[in-house]
């Protein structure tokens, strides 16, 4: 084929990928300044984390959230590359960054399958079949499925990319084509620090494969392979120094809080799919548990391909039987370093070796970054459906080639035909995003209701009266170790009011965030005798404008709150207030003076004032201890999984039910995210459990140092008679010591004196700031 058909030929399936693309996304290419495509947790966290540093931000540090401190923009989900580019452009509107964005991602589609139909024809596929394979291949990539959420990680066109230069790489080795993985690999780690990852693990699968499987002296094939796997290691270095000029906090958590098998590939996230019409009947029966529903493992490579396969497996068992040795070539010229590379990286993200519970392997520094492992089976979809297809292509010419037309005609256009109709399943989940896409701008943005600015208005107020939101119930997401609260739905109408009033958030919902500032930034959660270091290093003594999500309930500490603030009325689903920093301390100095009273006239270590007699304290002083938080002693880690530590009778049941708290401390370890919880089973006077209550050690709103108040308000029944308190420590060992245990009636105020001087009031430190 000369080059004028080739070009002519590139050129149609540059026309047919935009068509496709067109027609796949819908409205969030047709439409992109009018598109949000999901409302809810991530999808909101990421479109707003993306579009408040776009209009409103500044260089690298975002500043909408954690308020006053920000965080860094590559922490967020921000697309740095992109955000921090359009943030240096005043004026940029939502609608610009919105249609950028989309935009982006949708050119992402195109450019992914250019470049898998210079793949496919150069495996020898016919033009129009490499076009029509291409156009398939790259729309039912399972990154589809991130258009919901993890924008970011919507790029289609990565993998292909490194997949097409790879081969010509092989074919002649260039140090042009290092360039390219070098420049490719800076630009990709800022939109997300996951391509880097994924860079790094195709360039040394690919290195593994190439030295095994090519005929070749080692030092020579090494020598191949080494500058590209060189590239990416300085796309990492470059990673590294941007970051070491760029980001002042020195104290992030190194380690992801769930374990890596956790968000590992499962066999049916490869086998079954929700968004498949061949699958979806399933999901109308018993057997609905079978199919798969997406997650971060999702790698589902369609019927057509998983039946290639299958046949391809059986031609080679029965090909080394007859040769009486290990056959990898089918004929179709797909060398079997590509195969290696996507099997390798297969196993990678099913999470082997690490699931087989090696503990120390899960713990080592590079792999335990890799909160998601199964988003490394992306490179095993394209590898194998393009192995897919070229197997399928190669048949229909062999067929074609021995004078079976029908047959071969019949070969290829079932294939072609059933992927179509599977991927028409992907075509109509792309479509419903963004039909619901539209209407979630418009609830974001208030275009057919009053908008924040005309609420405050109406109370007399203006955005500028105050100097961030405080959004309740309280949530701060980001430490791994601490994980207060869950955004939810109030991220969404958080941010909602910071896009609308330009004005950044107290909580957090981002990653890997500094541990010095969260455990300053969830003490304004922690009650009246919590200290609130955030009321000292804020800049203003405006309000804040708390919101109060109205489908849920406050537990009594952040009650407290409320007492400091001025109610305005209710709007977009939430109670909202004028909170007052400066009200705030001085009811913290008042309870703190109250304590301060009592403690000359106590004659025992504890004083309860109110509350009705039921109430447990156990400060571990018999088990002396150089680790104790208060007193002189505490409770070493158990060795089991779980413990009853204590079991407390209720000696003066209540009448109805009655609201109590519970609370102890627990040293943590400081270099992992593990914390144990407390599980409290309330029994009667037979011993049947009448309920739980469970008390997360990673909800903790009060600290000091790697010592975390674990605490929980629950109710009392009745028929309790006594409650077990059972020490949940899984993983083992999940923390270093326990200190200070308390049983409480809300409404009582507990007040402990140790022998040197320490004070505690309702289990807080007080007066030890």
């Amino acid at each position: 084929m000369g080059k004028i058909q080739r070009n002519l030929w590139f050129l149609a399936t540059t026309l047919f990928a935009v068509y496709l693309v067109t027609y796949a996304l819908s409205g969030i290419v047709k439409q992109p300044w009018h598109e949000i495509p999901e409302l809810g947790g991530d999808g909101a966290k990421n479109i707003f984390t993306f579009l408040f540093q776009s209009t409103q931000g500044s260089g690298y540090w975002f500043s909408g959230m954690n308020y006053p401190y920000g965080e860094h923009i590559v922490y967020t989900d921000g697309q740095p590359v992109l955000s921090v580019l359009l943030s240096s452009i005043k004026g940029v509107t939502i609608g610009q960054a919105l249609s950028i964005l989309w935009w982006l991602i949708g050119l992402s589609y195109v450019v992914s399958i250019l470049f898998l139909y210079k793949i496919l024809t150069r495996f020898k596929l016919a033009p129009l079949a490499a076009l029509l394979f291409a156009g398939l291949i790259g729309i039912f990539t399972p990154q589809m499925l991130k258009l919901q959420g993890h924008y970011a990680l919507s790029y289609t066109c990565i993998i292909p990319m490194l997949f097409y230069w790879t081969i010509l790489y092989t074919d002649r080795p260039h140090w042009r084509y290092c360039i390219y993985f070098f420049i490719l690999g800076c630009i990709a780690a800022f939109i997300h620090p996951y391509y880097a990852a994924m860079m790094l693990v195709w360039v040394f699968a690919f290195a593994a494969g190439f030295i095994l499987f090519t005929r070749q002296p080692f030092i020579h094939t090494l020598k191949i392979a080494a500058p590209l796997v060189i590239s990416v290691i300085m796309v990492l270095g470059v990673v590294a120094i941007v970051m070491k000029l760029t980001d002042p906090v020195t104290d992030r958590p190194v380690t992801p809080f769930n374990t890596l098998y956790e968000t590992c590939t499962r066999l049916k996230q490869l086998v079954t799919s929700f968004n498949s019409p061949v699958w979806k009947p399933l999901l109308h029966t018993r057997f609905f548990y079978r199919i798969s529903d997406g997650g971060e493992g999702y790698a589902y490579m369609g019927v057509v391909t998983i039946f290639t396969i299958g046949l391809c497996l059986l031609a080679i068992l029965v090909k080394s039987f007859r040769q009486k040795k290990a056959a990898t070539d089918l004929g179709t010229g797909f060398s079997p370093v590509w195969l290696f590379l996507a099997f390798s990286t297969l196993l990678f993200g099913m999470g082997i070796p690490f699931i087989w519970h090696i503990e120390w392997m899960s713990y080592l520094s590079v792999f335990k970054q890799f909160r998601s492992l199964g988003r490394f089976s992306w490179i095993f979809y394209y590898i194998i459906s393009v192995y897919s297809a070229v197997v399928i292509y190669t048949a229909y010419s062999r067929l074609l080639a021995s004078g079976k037309a029908v047959a071969a005609y019949a070969v290829i256009t079932a294939a072609l035909a059933i992927w179509t109709w599977e991927a028409s399943g992907y075509v109509e989940y792309s479509r419903r995003l963004a039909k619901s896409g539209s209407y979630n701008f418009d609830m974001m943005f208030s275009t057919h209701e009053q908008n924040w600015e005309g609420f405050l208005g109406d109370h007399q107020y203006k955005k500028s009266d105050f100097q961030a939101l405080l959004l309740l119930p309280y949530f701060h997401v980001g430490t791994e170790k601490l994980w207060v609260g869950y955004g939810n739905w109030l991220i969404t109408l958080g941010s909602k009011a910071s896009l609308q009033l330009h004005m950044p958030m107290v909580n957090v919902m981002m990653s890997r965030s500094s541990w010095g500032q969260a455990e300053k930034q969830v003490k304004i959660a922690g009650g009246p005798f919590a200290d609130k270091p955030l009321l000292r290093n804020i800049k203003s003594n405006k309000p804040f404008l708390l919101l109060c999500f109205d489908e849920d309930t406050l537990n009594e500490d952040q009650k407290y709150l409320l007492t400091a603030s001025d109610y305005l009325g209710h709007y977009s689903q939430c109670y909202v207030y004028a909170c007052y920093p400066d009200r705030i301390a001085t009811h913290d100095k008042k309870m703190a003076d109250s304590v301060n009273r009592i403690l000359p006239f106590m004659h025992s270590p504890d004083t309860v004032i109110d509350g009705n007699g039921n109430y447990y304290t156990n400060h571990f002083d018999n088990i002396p201890s150089s680790f104790h938080l208060f007193g002189t002693g505490c409770m070493p880690a158990i060795a089991q999984d779980s413990a009853i530590i204590a079991t407390i009778p209720i000696i003066s049941p209540p009448k109805d039910s009655e609201l109590y708290e519970f609370s102890c401390w627990f040293l943590l370890h400081n270099d992992d995210p593990r914390a144990p919880n407390f599980s409290l089973e309330l029994m009667d006077g037979s011993g049947r459990n009448v309920t739980t209550a469970d008390v997360l050690t990673r909800q903790s709103t009060d600290n000091k140092g790697m010592w975390f108040r674990a605490g929980k308000y629950f109710y009392i029944y009745h028929n309790t008679h006594e409650i077990h308190c059972k020490i949940m420590n899984v993983p083992n060992p999940s923390y270093i010591a326990l200190d200070e245990l308390l049983l409480r009636p809300a409404n009582a105020l507990v007040i402990s004196k140790s022998a040197d001087g320490q004070v505690m009031g309702n289990n807080h430190l007080v007066g030890n700031w």
